[in-house]
């Protein structure tokens, strides 16, 4: 099924707004086996919407997904527009006016007039239902082709979409795509490039993706035969594994504690250059509370000394950026809270601070449990965020290896 988005709002072309929902329907689409073939974003302006509406509906396409401008303010004129392109007479609908009264009334709210135009139906077209907000959506037919009006409100759009497109596009999918995503980290995108290149591997039967972030790469590989697709995993799965973390969309944080839960394992952090960032990203997984047991940041060397008993001679003869400091951060924020593993870093985030032996983007990440004490050094050489959390991925991945 060929499908095209087209995005309404001044708010998405100004910057005021990030435009979430085309990154969410691309995602939702693809997971149900179909593919977003087109996007485009316009103004809240009539002769714009018209104009895009003309040009889709001459294409080779099977659904028009819209969304923003049903709201009740002045620049929410899409469902106007709209109504004027189809030649639409509108109905009111008192069931639904009564509907919202009542909903408003729960609340403690008199429900404006301004949400009449909410309540009108067109007498060629069909209404569907928003589960939680007042803003209906609407569908229309033109040259084989559906359109589909969803609200901008990213709740609304998802929950609407959800419960009648979502359904709809997998009834009318005639050949459905199937997808698998394999995330990686620690490798180029440009040397995972050449390792998948030189597979042998059938090129008739597959599409494969290459998504690099600054977390790692996302292979995602495509087919409408799921056989030759699972084939084709075990390919890549046997040429790069040592660089795969996970075979789906969770994130690293994700995966490494799922698996300290699993081996009932704990973990503690000494931060000095990622300042709380490893912490902050296992905290954002629910149930992190069950491994991770707490952090340290110690940015001065006064409190390294103080507060994780790192000896001043380590920091003198060898610096606070240091395989030596590492380890010992490592070891002895293991040894205060008492956990399974002890991780640690310190580095040079920039953009000073560097020196020709030790320049902007070296970061040491030390790794301590009960049978290992390790050290790794890593040149990351980017900005002060980048550096930031590349050692961050670089401690994560460090981790996910061990254990």
């Amino acid at each position: 099924m060929r499908i095209a988005v087209l995005n309404i709002g001044n708010e998405l072309l100004s910057g005021k707004t990030i435009n979430t929902n085309a990154n969410w329907l691309s995602k939702k689409l693809s997971s149900i086996g179909s593919t977003i073939t087109l996007h485009i974003t316009i103004p809240d302006e009539q002769e714009s919407i018209i104009n895009n509406l003309d040009i889709l509906f001459s294409t080779q396409i099977d659904l028009i997904i819209c969304t923003g401008g049903l709201g009740v303010t002045d620049d929410d004129i899409t469902r106007d527009v709209i109504f004027s392109y189809f030649g639409s007479n509108e109905v009111f609908d008192k069931d639904y006016w009564a509907f919202l009264e009542n909903k408003f009334l729960k609340f403690g709210y008199s429900l404006p007039d301004s949400n009449k135009s909410q309540a009108v139906s067109p007498d060629n077209g069909k209404v569907f239902s928003n589960p939680i907000g007042s803003a209906r959506g609407l569908i229309y037919e033109k040259n084989n082709i559906t359109l589909m009006v969803l609200p901008g409100v990213p709740g609304e759009m998802k929950a609407m979409f959800n419960r009648t497109i979502a359904p709809w596009v997998e009834e009318k999918i005639d050949s459905k795509i199937f997808h698998i995503n394999i995330r990686t980290t620690g490798i180029p995108e440009s040397i995972l490039f050449e390792k998948v290149k030189n597979m042998d591997l059938d090129n008739n039967c597959h599409n494969i993706g290459y998504y690099p972030s600054i977390y790692g790469v996302d292979v995602r590989i495509s087919d409408t035969n799921l056989e030759k697709l699972e084939t084709l995993k075990g390919y890549i799965l046997e040429n790069i594994k040592e660089y795969i973390y996970e075979i789906g969309n969770q994130n690293l944080e994700e995966v490494i504690i799922k698996n300290l839960e699993k081996k009932s394992m704990t973990i503690s952090c000494a931060e000095s250059c990622t300042g709380g960032l490893i912490g902050h990203r296992l905290t954002q997984v629910p149930g992190g509370s069950k491994v991770f047991s707490g952090g340290i940041i110690t940015y001065s060397n006064e409190s390294k000394i103080n507060q994780l008993d790192i000896t001043s001679k380590n920091i003198e003869n060898f610096g606070a950026v240091s395989e030596q400091v590492a380890l010992e951060m490592a070891e002895n924020i293991r040894n205060k809270f008492g956990t399974s593993i002890g991780v640690s870093t310190t580095g040079i985030a920039g953009p000073g601070g560097g020196s020709k032996d030790k320049p902007v983007g070296l970061v040491y990440v030390g790794y301590c449990d009960d049978k290992s004490l390790k050290v790794k050094r890593f040149n990351f050489s980017s900005s002060r965020e980048s550096n930031k959390i590349r050692a961050s991925q670089a401690v994560l991945n460090y981790v996910f290896k061990m254990i």
